[in-house]
């Protein structure tokens, strides 16, 4: 886990200095994810942070943190930071990454797994806007037979 947020802070440290020409975004976001049956109404709704990092002309790094809660009890949530590189096509995007839970409540935080999730992503951006569609799934013979959907509406500041 260290090891891991030692990673995304040494990103964050070379990408902010290598785009400190080039225009990084930050998104709030909020949205909800649900299983692969799509059952509806999801019982897990996302609340995250994004920040959208240029390199070059086509390609963006997007470290995010998100977190999930089960429906609307504020009591335990689990805690997603991910790495995702996109490539950008004017306002359309699509990427994938990396990403891992973290169980995070009753005053205990602990990773769920020692396994990392594949998250691939498409969506729309405006300047004030950002709408991504997700899919979590393992990186296993497993991958994309057993997976988690999302959508997230971000607000770029």
């Amino acid at each position: 886990m260290k090891k891991t947020m030692i990673l995304l802070c040494g990103m964050l440290l070379v990408s902010g200095l290598y785009s400190s020409a080039n225009k990084m975004t930050i998104d709030i976001n909020v949205g909800a994810i649900t299983d692969q049956n799509l059952t509806f109404p999801p019982d897990l709704w996302s609340a995250g942070a994004e920040l959208d990092i240029p390199l070059g002309k086509v390609l963006m790094l997007s470290p995010e943190a998100i977190f999930y809660g089960y429906k609307f009890e504020f009591k335990d949530f689990l805690f997603c930071p991910a790495v995702i590189l996109n490539v950008t096509f004017s306002n359309f995007f699509a990427g994938g990454g990396v990403t891992k839970f973290f169980y995070l409540g009753s005053g205990t935080f602990t990773p769920l797994s020692d396994d990392f999730f594949m998250k691939v992503n498409a969506g729309l951006m405006s300047e004030s806007l950002k709408i991504t569609l997700y899919v979590i799934t393992p990186f296993s013979d497993q991958a994309f037979k057993d997976f988690a959907v999302g959508l997230t509406l971000g607000f770029r500041l």
